[in-house]
């Protein structure tokens, strides 16, 4: 069995200056589809965030409001039969608690880093499905790193898009646009939790 993690982290900065007061709408599209507490036998816990999961320490020099890391791992089996190479994935995907905040009073800024830790749930179920759908070679080892790299780095990719799109929450008509996005690609892997 063979263990491998990798770490991802996202800044969100506030460089405007601006009153912030439509939690209702927003809120409620990203977790309306999912149990607030969701755990599989995977490791895979879809969850809502809350401040407590930011324990880490800000920097003084960072104008980021919000750091986000989450952890994506995977442990695998390799099963042979005849001629045919079968690789049983588990995937996990938590949030780290170096993650931080500065500000936990902006309910907005809880969301948006919702999105970021549901993106990585989203990268660590794509994973699952893509290893799930393979043909696997004898060189299964460095097919399942590559597998892991592209899909890791498009959801890093897919992260920095969500950032730029949504201001990093201040544009909220971009924010619930992502939010249904976001779910509706978490909703399409739920077979795979």
């Amino acid at each position: 069995m063979i263990n491998i993690q990798s770490i991802n982290s996202s800044e969100d900065s506030n460089p405007l200056s601006r009153s912030i007061h439509s939690q209702s709408d927003s809120s409620a599209s990203i977790n309306q589809s999912l149990p607030s507490n969701s755990k599989s036998e995977n490791n895979l816990d879809i969850r809502k965030l809350t401040w407590d999961d930011f324990q880490g320490v800000p920097p003084e020099d960072d104008p980021a409001l919000a750091h986000t890391r989450w952890k994506i791992g995977y442990n695998y089996q390799v099963h042979h039969e005849a001629d045919k190479i079968q690789v049983m994935v588990d995937v996990w995907c938590k949030i780290d608690p170096s993650s931080w905040t500065k500000d936990k009073k902006i309910d907005e800024l809880l969301h948006h880093q919702q999105g970021h830790f549901y993106i990585g749930m989203i990268c660590a179920l794509e994973f699952k499905k893509r290893v799930q759908e393979f043909s696997f070679s004898k060189d299964y080892k460095q097919e399942i790193s590559e597998i892991f790299n592209k899909t890791l780095q498009e959801y890093l990719e897919m992260e920095n898009k969500y950032n730029i799109e949504t201001l990093n929450m201040l544009n909220t008509a971009k924010q619930r646009q992502w939010d249904m996005k976001i779910m509706k690609q978490l909703n399409s892997l739920s077979k795979y939790t």
